[in-house]
């Protein structure tokens, strides 16, 4: 921490030296945010802020937040094919479908409490705010990382008619279009339709297929509906529905163990890992040099041999189909001097995945979720009217939400033919047919008592939460130059949950449950999956308080110390696997009926969860000592933060090769340095560069989760002594982050021609949770450009995204079962294309 600090003296002179510099230049235009829930010039706010312009994400073609995250440092967001990572400062929320986000969203001031709700398409924005670092007073729970405060566009009554329609065409098919007509209907009423459309082929190829990999089609759109029926009033209403579709994942196998490698690293790997291998170096042997090759994928997606025969294994082939739905009201209402507001929401979406997890060219493994979520929220505050010697924000907030999905996971056996075709090979040499063999791999392993080509385990996880707040903020201003904001927030929340699962085989229907003793033996001593029935509830309150210190250096530079608490609430594990409380991992002491069929309430209490079922809330404390300075006569802006950050019971989801494994590490030292500038250097060149330093580490993790190595040589690793992680890097922490833009406008007759592009860079980053160096993704860096002419109404632009075609991935994890070996997903390669815009 001391290197960092260090620093603290030389950015003190530069921000005084700077005071003194008015050399003449070009004025940058003022942005506002709401980051206070108050409309702020951004360099009064005293927070660590990137603000991003709609007319940004529009021009350069970032189509979603996860896409946006190369423009902010220190925030990441990661698609995968199950969950959506999100981290900010390398603090964020892992897999478990229990967690709440680390790193709250809100829309048009609505709580979005899910990460497959980052999913949805930009459309027609006004503005993102990223706020880093803990927002517990004003935005509340689930905000110890940071928060993304996004503002759409909105109609307003009286204004005219005006609109604007873009299309775009570009690499591996994709077509982009998109636009909005909105105007006052009246003096006291206005609308506001904006309509997105998106469909690509997908940019990997998917060589096993003969197909790309990953196409999406999305569909969005927005009605908003303004009406001021008097000076005092003023009501706006926003119903956004996005629907999108993905087929495939840009997931590639690009650790694969070879037959040696297998012996000395997991030399007590399962007999399903062993076949499954085994069988892969029989009939695809060629794989590690395929998927060695850059965007490349090879893999069945649930198809099997054959994709003509429809999907072979689970209930949907590799895919994902979702819906959200959100709506607003929210109503200003001047009261004297006061502003009182209203913000109504609703926000719902259900989501159907079809996941081939082994992601290999084998009908082996499947992953199925058929997910819903619901939640109501109501957020009511009064604000002062600013400017007097005490301002103050207060208020009172509630949400209800329920979180309902089916997950069957699947698993074959017989790996559509291969199996018998591999033992005829490998065991005959070929003189004996496949047909007259054990045609799976439990029949052989059972010497026939147990025949099942397929099995499964069918999990339902209902939670319902409710959350009460109350929260106030105040600032003294007690000169002109000197002010102190002092915040308080008080939250309860409860929560209920009902976790239930079956195991399952073809006689019963892989959707029904099954009796069989030999289907329970197997799947618990081999992927630790049992049948169950949990009901719990938990409560949690805290108090959150909040300082700020401000001092004008001067009328163009603003210095401020900040401490802030923050918490996200505690919960349940959403993972499917894992044993019941009776039981230690992997163990099935049952004894068999006369028929080998089980009963489980006889041996074991399938009520009773283990210690790992639910896990505590996270806690933070943090420090921020910032800048922000108007320069060169308004010309140029110069902003930094140094962060210090200190978070306990750290909530944590690991993958470690049969599942998920939820804690809470004992916590976790986070401190930084960030720096945002931007300058019009003419009237023609607009620059701007950020830059962030991180340290984000374990303070106290010594049983941390184990590697698939590990693992191998000793199963219970993660219980008997850990991984010692106390000391190593969090997620997605990467050390450096920095971007760069430029955008540089010139006269061409009656035309104007404009240039545009950015250089984002990222150093390399842990992006598993028990921080095996084969998960580790390498630094890189993505440019884009773009240039066009436009005149008057007309607009057209040819753009280019990862132009140097760089490979980079998102995330790295264990291949289920196949212990060693690790998959990764990666993101866009190399997109060019061509826009044309109207306005009217």
């Amino acid at each position: 921490m001391s290197a960092t600090f260090r620093t603290l003296p030389l950015l003190a002179a530069v921000s005084l030296a700077t005071q003194s510099l008015t050399v003449g230049a070009q004025v940058l235009e003022e942005v506002i945010v709401t980051a206070q829930k108050r409309a702020e010039s951004l360099q009064d706010v005293p927070i660590s802020v990137s603000a991003i312009q709609g007319e940004k994400i529009q021009d350069a073609g970032i189509p979603n937040m996860a896409a946006l995250a190369d423009y902010v440092p220190n925030l990441h967001i990661a698609d995968a094919p199950v969950n959506t990572n999100i981290y900010m400062r390398g603090v964020g929320s892992g897999n478990n479908q229990g967690f709440e986000q680390s790193v709250g969203m809100y829309i048009d001031g609505v709580y979005m409490g899910r990460g497959r709700q980052y999913r949805a398409a930009f459309l027609d924005v006004e503005r993102v705010e990223v706020l880093r670092g803990p927002q517990g007073t004003l935005f509340g729970r689930n905000t110890v990382a940071g928060a993304v405060n996004i503002t759409t566009a909105s109609a307003r009554a009286g204004d005219e008619f005006e609109g604007q329609i873009m299309a775009s065409a570009e690499s591996f098919d994709g077509r982009v279009v998109e636009g909005f007509v909105g105007g006052g209907i009246s003096d006291t009423l206005g609308a506001r339709l904006a309509v997105k459309y998106r469909e690509t082929d997908g940019f990997a190829d998917n060589t096993f297929l003969g197909q790309p990999e990953g196409s999406i089609e999305d569909l969005s759109y927005r009605l908003s509906l303004n009406w001021q029926p008097t000076d005092d009033l003023n009501v706006n209403f926003k119903y956004t529905q996005s629907d999108y579709e993905r087929i495939g994942s840009a997931t590639t196998t690009k650790v694969f163990l070879n037959a040696a490698e297998r012996n000395q690293f997991v030399p007590n790997r399962s007999a399903f890992a062993d076949t499954a291998y085994s069988i892969m170096d029989v009939f695809f042997p060629n794989f590690t040099d395929i998927t060695q090759q850059e965007f490349v994928a090879y893999k069945d997606n649930g198809y099997g041999n054959s994709v003509a025969d429809g999907i072979g294994i689970g209930l949907n082939p590799d895919s994902s189909d979702n819906d959200i739905t959100n709506m607003v009201l929210n109503v200003d209402w001047q009261v004297g001097e006061l502003t009182v507001t209203s913000v109504t929401g609703w926000s719902e979406y259900q989501y159907v995945d079809g996941a081939d997890v082994d992601w290999l060219p084998l009908q082996f493994i499947s992953r199925d979720d058929d997910q819903t979520f619901d939640q109501f929220s109501q957020e009511i505050r009064i604000a002062s009217p600013g400017g007097e010697f005490f301002d103050y924000v207060a208020g009172f907030y509630y949400d209800q939400s329920d979180l309902q999905f089916d997950r069957n996971v699947t698993i074959d056996t017989n790996f559509d033919g291969l199996f018998p075709e591999f033992l005829s090979l490998a065991l005959t040499g070929g003189t004996v047919p496949a047909e007259f063999l054990p045609q799976n791999l439990l029949a052989a392993s059972t010497n026939g008592a147990y025949d099942m080509n397929q099995v499964a385990r069918n999990h339902n996880y209902q939670l319902d939460s409710d959350s009460y707040a109350l929260f106030a903020q105040g600032t003294f201003n007690f000169t002109d130059t000197l002010r102190l904001t002092v915040g308080l927030r008080y939250t309860e929340e409860n929560k209920d949950v009902r976790s239930t699962q079956f195991l399952s085989d073809l006689d019963s229907g892989l959707t029904s449950p099954s009796d069989s003793y030999f289907l329970h033996l197997i799947q618990a001593n081999s992927f630790n999956a049992y049948g169950y029935d949990f009901t719990e509830s938990r409560s949690t309150d805290a108090l959150t308080p909040s300082f700020n210190l401000q001092w004008d250096a001067s009328e163009d530079s603003m210095l401020y110390v900040s401490f802030s608490q923050g918490f996200k609430s505690g919960g349940f594990t959403a993972a499917d696997d894992g044993n019941p409380g009776d039981l230690t991992p992997t163990s099935f002491p049952c004894a068999p009926n006369p028929d080998f069929t089980v009963d489980l309430s006889a041996c074991y209490d399938i009520t009773n969860p283990n210690g790992d079922f639910e896990f505590g809330d996270e806690e933070v404390d943090a420090f921020e000592l910032g800048g922000k300075h108007t320069l060169l006569d308004g010309g140029m802006t110069l902003n930094w933060a140094l962060f210090y950050t200190e978070y306990s019971d750290l909530q944590t989801a690991i993958f470690e090769g049969l599942g998920f494994v939820v804690k809470n590490a004992a916590g976790s030292e986070i401190y930084g340095l960030e720096v945002d500038a931007l300058w019009q250097a003419t009237d023609n060149l607009r620059l701007g560069a950020n830059f962030a330093y991180l340290d984000a580490s374990y303070s106290d993790f010594d049983d941390g989760p184990c590697t698939a190595i590990q693992l191998d040589a000793n199963p219970n690793c993660s219980i008997e002594q850990g991984n010692p992680l106390s000391g190593e890097p969090t997620l997605y922490a990467s050390d450096y982050s920095a971007s760069f833009f430029f955008d540089y406008i010139r006269p061409v007759g009656d035309m104007e021609f404009f240039l545009g592009g950015e250089a984002n860079y990222r150093d390399s980053f842990q992006s598993a949770g028990d921080n095996d160096p084969i998960d580790v993704i390498d630094s890189f860096t993505k440019a884009n450009l773009r240039l066009g002419l436009r005149s008057g109404d007309w607009e057209i632009m040819a753009y280019g995204r990862n132009i140097f075609d760089e490979e980079v991935f998102m995330q790295s994890y264990d291949v289920p079962v196949l212990a060693g070996s690790h998959a990764r997903y990666m993101e866009e390669s190399r997109v060019v294309g061509a826009r044309l815009k109207y306005s009217f």
